[in-house]
Formats: structure tokens, sequence, C-alpha cells
């Protein structure tokens, strides 16, 4: 099975947190990290992160349609 974590905590990703992570900064990007530290790296709320990736996957955003992990 294959697994993501963050290239900053190691903690292990879920689908959503790899696609907002696409979504928000690009998808040429090389690593991702979890809402918590991604949070700290834009300067949002994890909160605001999560309602962020509830609207694009509820509005069918192809990014979030689509499975990156195991």
């Amino acid at each position: 099975m294959k697994k993501a974590y963050c290239h900053d905590c190691n903690q292990e990703l879920c689908n959503d947190e790899i696609a907002l992570n696409l979504k928000l900064l690009g998808k040429h990007i090389g690593t991702f990290k979890c809402y918590h530290c991604l949070s700290e790296y834009i300067g949002c709320d994890t909160t605001k992160l999560q309602s962020m990736a509830e609207y694009y996957n509820s509005s069918g955003c192809i990014l979030f349609q689509t499975s990156y992990i195991g």
C-alpha cells in the first residue's frame, strides 16, 4: 500500500491533504505538507484549510477526485 508523509513533520497524509497542496501550491511541487504544517507555511488557520478541502471536494475539483494514496 502506497503512503505519503508530510515533508516537515513526517505525519501520514490523507488524500485531501495531498490534493489541497496541489491546489494551493501548484501541480509541480515535489513535497507535501499536512494541514498543520501547510497552515504555518501559508499563514492560514488549519480549520480554514480543512473547510477549503471540503469545498473543493464537494464542488467536483478533479484534484480531489484523484486517488493519490493506496
